[in-house]
């Protein structure tokens, strides 16, 4: 039961990332209208960036697409855990992840716990 755990661990962890994410979406939405309409009327996007709220529409983009793949990367590691612990083989695993047995693998390595998203942020209003 204790796969089951983290597998239900990692799952509130997505879903909470999933409720940020529409908040963020639902922002990032609005800077993006603001942004074609500075640009449609003539400014460039030079004078836009200068005067723009941080974090930039990039900047909040990419620590959403992070904060996203983090928690995708630690339920696949919780799920292939369980699968294996309830008799799947790493080559079953990874057919049904669609990734290689190598990588399955790793997922399956204790070990492995995964490294947060390094991209880091830059970029455009």
């Amino acid at each position: 039961m204790t796969s089951s755990r983290s597998t239900i661990a990692a799952l509130d962890h997505l879903e909470t990332a999933l409720r940020h994410s529409m908040d963020d979406i639902q922002s990032l939405l609005v800077r993006i209208q603001a942004l074609r309409q500075n640009l449609q009327e003539g400014r460039s996007l030079s004078e836009v960036v200068d005067v723009a709220v941080r974090p930039l529409i990039i900047e909040s983009l990419s620590a959403l697409l992070d904060r996203l793949g983090d928690a995708s990367s630690a339920l696949r590691r919780a799920e292939a855990q369980q699968l294996f612990a309830e008799g799947f083989t790493r080559t079953r695993i990874a057919a049904t992840f669609g990734v290689s047995r190598q990588r399955a693998t790793t997922l399956l390595s204790r070990g492995h716990r995964g490294t947060q998203s390094s991209r880091r942020q830059g970029g455009s209003a």
